[in-house]
Parts: C-alpha cells; structure tokens; sequence
C-alpha cells in the first residue's frame, strides 16, 4: 500500500518509500509543518506500508487484511494518540497510553507504530518520560510524533527522530483536490487560496466562513478612530460570534485578519493581484492598502501578533484586546 492517494508531498512519500525498500525504517520520525496539510494521512499511509502484506507496495487498492484494519482503525498494532479534549499531553499519558504497549511484541503485524498528534502538547515532564522510550528503541516498533511546532519539542527528542518536514500545499494541488473530492464546491479557486495550501482548512471553508469573513472585514473597515461607538459596535459584533464559537472562532478572526494583512501588503509592493487571497474584496482591500504605507502595514502585523500572544499565553481580556487591535488596524 503506497502514497499515492494522499495529495501533494511527493518528496516526503517517496523518502519513506525509499526507506521501506531498502529496509532503512527508523525506530522514530518527526513529522512537521503546517496544520492541515495531510501529515496523519502520509503517517498513517507509512504505517500501511511498512505492514502491508501485499507484495505489490503501490496497489492503491490493497485490501489485505492489514492495510483494511488500518484504514478503520482496527489494527492492535497502530495506535493513534489525539487527546482532543486535553490542553497539553501529561506524563501519565505518556505512560499509561504509550510505555505500557511500547514494548509489547507486534500482534499480527511487522512493526507496532505509535503516531502521537500533536506531540508539541507534550508538557515537559512528558516529553522527559518520552525521551527514555526514544533512547532505548523498543524492537520492531516505529514511533511517528506530528508536530506543527517542531521547536516546541525538547532538542533531545528531535535529535533522536528521523525528521520529515511537510510545507503548505500548492494552491493547483488543493483545487485539484476539491475539483475531484468536493464537487459541489462552486468556487474552488477562491477556496484554495483562502485554505493557504491546507487540504482541512478548504474543506471547512463554507459559507458560513464566507460570511464570517464579510462581517470581520466590515468591522475592520468601518472604525473610525473619531467616532469611539463604531470601535465599540464592531467589538461587540466580534465577540457575539467568539462567545457562541469559542477559541476556535478567535481563532478564524485572526486567520481572516492575518489574510487581510498579507493581502494589502502584497498590493502595497507588487501590485499582482494574482496573489492575492481575498481577491473577490479587491475594492475594499485596495481602500485599505492605498491608505497606507508599507511602515505602518508591517506595523500592524506586529500589533495582530502581539494581540495573539497576549491572549493565548497571557490570557489577556479578549473584549479589550480587540479594542485596542482594531483601533491600531484603523489607523
């Protein structure tokens, strides 16, 4: 069972390809890269491959009674550690979900493989408990840590992993992709460049995205820095949203805010609208760039980061934060 149903990352399938065929398997890897692009699919693809019981590796359409386990989540020996519902990853996890079946034998397969989603979570009494599995490998078990924040990751335990760094996906690649797996999405164009190279990220841009868009892009733009009420109607619309949806909706208010950054600096320089992700708000946005120079733009990414790190590590007052973001946006 090969890669190439996944979408994009040529370079990192035929690396762990190569690996497969020259039996240079390694005891643990480090995926990163940018959230959503596919890097538990290529994982979870590794981990049939390594296992597959076929002879033929590129049959995409194996169904040995491996690699069908995996694909529904039922084989003993591939284990998916997400822990959702947990801010970080604790030691007791670490030992009560992962050294307790690390050494254990493989069941009815090869290799046993461990994939932890969002290692970076791993706080640091965890990633000490982890570094001991890492410095002595267990036989037969390959270990698979996905991380979109590889440096948040103590440097022994990157030393000791294989490294597969994953980059955002082409634009082409996405709208291929929703061309073929979501048809009934009317403008793929403009979806692929909203997702930034991310496969996820397009398949949850949907209307209501669209519309959410609109609305923080209006509230950006209609702030007058003389007329204090509209600073404090278009925080109150934001944080009705952020209330209802929680930090993943803070979340998208930064995204779309990011984008709209990006976008008018990308106008303020070169001009090409080609580049540009917001392209069908190229009215709005060129009012926005034309206002001011490119200082003052770069300026205010620095105030949308610094808004973002005080609410995410300093749990700041979000309502007074947007306050004041928006305020030195409109300026």
């Amino acid at each position: 069972m090969g890669f190439p149903q996944i979408t994009g990352h040529q370079v990192q399938k035929d690396f762990l390809r190569s690996s497969v065929q020259k039996n240079r398997i390694s005891h643990a890897y480090l995926f990163s890269g940018p959230e959503g692009v596919g890097k538990k699919l290529v994982a979870i693809g590794f981990a049939k491959l390594i296992n597959c019981t076929e002879s033929e590796k590129e049959n995409l359409d194996c169904e040995c009674v491996s690699c069908t386990k995996i694909e529904k989540g039922l084989n003993p020996d591939v284990l998916v550690f997400e822990y959702p519902d947990e801010k970080t990853i604790k030691v007791d996890h670490v030992r009560q979900d992962i050294d307790r079946f690390v050494h254990l034998a493989p069941y009815e397969n090869p290799y046993k493989v461990f994939i932890i989603d969002d290692a970076q979570r791993m706080n640091s009494n965890a990633q000490n408990a982890f570094l001991k599995t890492l410095e002595e490998p267990p036989k037969n078990s390959v270990i698979i840590l996905i991380t979109t924040l590889a440096d948040m990751l103590m440097p022994t335990i990157r030393s000791r992993c294989q490294s597969v760094a994953f980059q955002r996906l082409e634009i082409g690649e996405v709208k291929s992709f929703l061309e073929k797996e979501k048809p009934e999405v009317s403008n793929t164009e403009l979806v692929s460049r909203i997702s930034g190279g991310s496969i996820s990220k397009a398949l949850n841009t949907d209307e209501d995205f669209f519309s959410k868009r609109t609305q923080y892009i209006d509230c950006l733009m209609s702030v007058d820095e003389r007329k204090p009420l509209t600073l404090f109607d278009s925080v109150e619309k934001m944080q009705k949203n952020i209330k209802n949806g929680g930090p993943q909706e803070l979340k998208m208010v930064f995204e779309i805010l990011s984008t709209w950054l990006e976008d008018s600096v990308i106008l303020k320089t070169s001009g090409e609208k080609e580049e540009i992700v917001n392209a069908d708000l190229f009215e709005q946005l060129h009012e926005y760039s034309e206002r001011r120079n490119l200082p003052e733009l770069l300026d205010k990414f620095t105030a949308l980061e610094q808004t973002m790190t005080r609410i995410s590590e300093n749990n700041a007052n979000v309502e007074v934060s947007l306050e004041n973001l928006l305020l030195r946006l409109s300026r």
